[in-house]
């Protein structure tokens, strides 16, 4: 191995194992290195300006590798006085109520699944990308985005989804979300998102591009590893709820061409019930970024999945906020889609995931017109004829469109209430 990425690495596993505060870093790297200049206070600083939070070992490693390279210390020959025999035997976790799960038989047992299906689920003896579709264990479909392109949906099958369900209920619930967050969180709704941005002369709407597929290996393997676990058991947890598309998949060739390279990758699943917990987990250190820039900008800001919005009063010439936050995106590896940047005054109609702002939060008045005549014509006809888009369970979805009008506007929600009721079946 090279001299120079042993000696990170071993430095990695010695700053791993600290508590992750400037004191404690900089004590380790007096006491532990030897040979390089009396900065490394400087050095710390970085690395608490790169990583507010403790990253994985990985990260932690190619940090000091480009830090080191970067100001030409390994010219130095830096050594360790110890070599740290630390790999994670032990372990804290984060929150008391998280299973403990110190291996990957524990997590066998914590899924009831035996270490073979362990093994089966998490693919770790896949080799050849052409293997037989019931060897699989997603299916694919195909959606229709509102700008007319496609959606690859990658649903788990039965088995998987129910693991899946398990580790969101178990694990992945007790995480503390950022409170800029509002998608996909108990007791928190696009209600939730849209009213702190409620009679505000500006209002910024941008969109995160192909969100999940670009939350990869790495990143999900970091939140894992966050709460606690030992190495081995985070690789297989991350193995569970990630997924490498089959890339002879007749799907896939009617995508663009990027969207295919991120699929080729590890990646969050668009349709597995984890993903949307784990993308709003790796997703926490840009919510930390974006509210801070908000609020030194006297912003407000809020994220619904992959919508982000600010607003606010102040009065001056915002060219400037959407290359600022699109480059706070990239540096944190996502981009943004610019043909859905907006910008909208108050003078004009304000709407943020479906919810209109401008006089506190009111539904859309056209998806109220058209729900209403929607109803009315399962008034005249009933429900089979109108359900054009053959939703399976067309009653129940128009019943929770009418409840989710009445979140927003309890009168309009009352009366298409009342036309509801006049349908017979």
């Amino acid at each position: 191995m090279n001299s120079q990425i042993f000696f990170c690495r071993q430095l990695a596993e010695w700053l791993h194992t600290c508590s992750w505060h400037f004191t404690t870093l900089l004590a380790i790297v007096v006491n532990k290195v030897d040979g390089i200049p009396q900065q490394e206070d400087k050095f710390v600083n970085a690395l608490l300006l790169a990583h507010p939070v403790k990253p994985v070992k990985k990260e932690l490693t190619i940090f000091i590798h480009h830090y080191f390279g970067m100001h030409n210390w390994l010219r130095y020959k830096p050594t360790l006085l110890n070599i740290s025999l630390h790999h994670n035997t032990t372990h804290t976790l984060a929150d008391e109520r998280l299973p403990d799960l110190a291996s990957t038989a524990k997590l066998s047992q914590f899924l009831d699944i035996t270490d073979e299906e362990l093994n089966w689920f998490t693919q770790r003896y896949r080799f050849d990308a052409k293997e037989p579709e019931h060897f699989h264990h997603y299916y694919y479909s195909l959606s229709t985005k509102r700008d007319g392109s496609s959606r690859l949906l990658e649903s788990p099958k039965s088995r998987l989804k129910s693991i899946q369900r398990q580790i969101q209920r178990e694990i992945l619930s007790p995480i503390k979300m950022h409170p800029a967050a509002h998608g996909f969180i108990n007791g928190r709704s696009c209600k939730t998102h849209a009213e702190p941005h409620t009679n505000k002369k500006y209002l910024f709407v941008f969109d995160l591009r192909q969100c999940f597929q670009s939350t990869q290996w790495l990143q999900v393997y970091s939140v894992f590893d966050q709460l606690g676990y030992p190495d081995v058991v985070c690789k297989s947890l991350t193995m569970l709820c990630t997924h490498k598309s089959y890339v002879h998949h007749p799907l896939l060739k009617t995508l663009p061409l990027d969207e295919r390279q991120l699929l080729k990758e590890r990646h969050l699943p668009q349709g597995a019930p984890s993903s949307p917990s784990l993308s709003n987990a790796v997703l926490r250190k840009l919510d930390t970024r974006l509210a801070g820039l908000a609020a030194t900008l006297e912003l407000e800001y809020t994220r619904y999945a992959d919508d982000l919005a600010f607003s606010g009063n102040k009065i001056r010439n915002w060219g400037f906020l959407e290359p600022l936050v699109a480059s706070i995106c990239l540096d944190e590896g996502f981009q943004m889609n610019h043909r859905k940047s907006r910008l909208m005054r108050s003078h004009q109609r304000q709407k943020i995931t479906g919810v209109v702002v401008n006089r506190g939060v009111n539904i859309d008045r056209r998806y109220y017109d058209q729900l209403k005549a929607t109803l009315h014509n399962c008034v005249r006809d009933g429900f089979v004829i109108q359900n054009r888009m053959n939703h399976p369970e067309f009653r129940s979805y128009l019943y929770g469109s009418i409840q989710y009008v009445k979140s927003l506007n309890f009168k309009k929600g009352e009366k298409l209430e009342k036309i509801f009721l006049k349908i017979k079946d």
